[in-house]
């Protein structure tokens, strides 16, 4: 009696293993998937930063570039009204920048206004800086 009361019991839990480890599969899968995105989010905007920094750079030497010609002469004075710089030096590489430049005076004093935009690697960063000199 003990025997068929036991072998019973066996034949009814037999089959709770497979559906347990079809649970922890379906589980760990999802985990998986959920590492992937979050990696691949991560990576996203790595990348954007990347060209983000790198066309922040271009815009400052785009400024600086135009700024040695607007300050060459005594009051500044906007050699080209708008100069559109390429850039072939490590690190900026397919990069480009736009520098306009606007003089105004006020109180007899000469203002030019640089305005440097930039961007990099397809339109994927772009960036705008602004100065104003003397």
């Amino acid at each position: 009696m003990y025997r068929e009361h036991f072998g019973s019991r066996l034949a009814m839990k037999a089959g709770f293993g497979l559906p347990l480890a079809v649970f922890v599969v379906l589980i760990l899968a999802l985990v998986g998937v959920a590492v992937n995105r979050l990696m691949d989010s991560s990576q996203q905007n790595y990348s954007q930063q990347v060209a983000g920094a790198r066309a922040w750079l271009a815009a400052v030497s785009g400024s600086q570039v135009v700024m040695v010609d607007t300050l060459a002469t005594t009051p500044c004075q906007c050699v080209n009204a708008t100069r559109t710089i390429s850039f072939a030096v490590d690190g900026l590489q397919n990069c480009q920048a736009v520098v306009t430049c606007n003089s105004f005076v006020v109180d007899t004093e000469t203002f030019c206004d640089l305005v440097s935009t930039s961007s990099c690697d397809g339109g994927n960063g772009s960036r705008t800086l602004e100065a104003r000199v003397r």
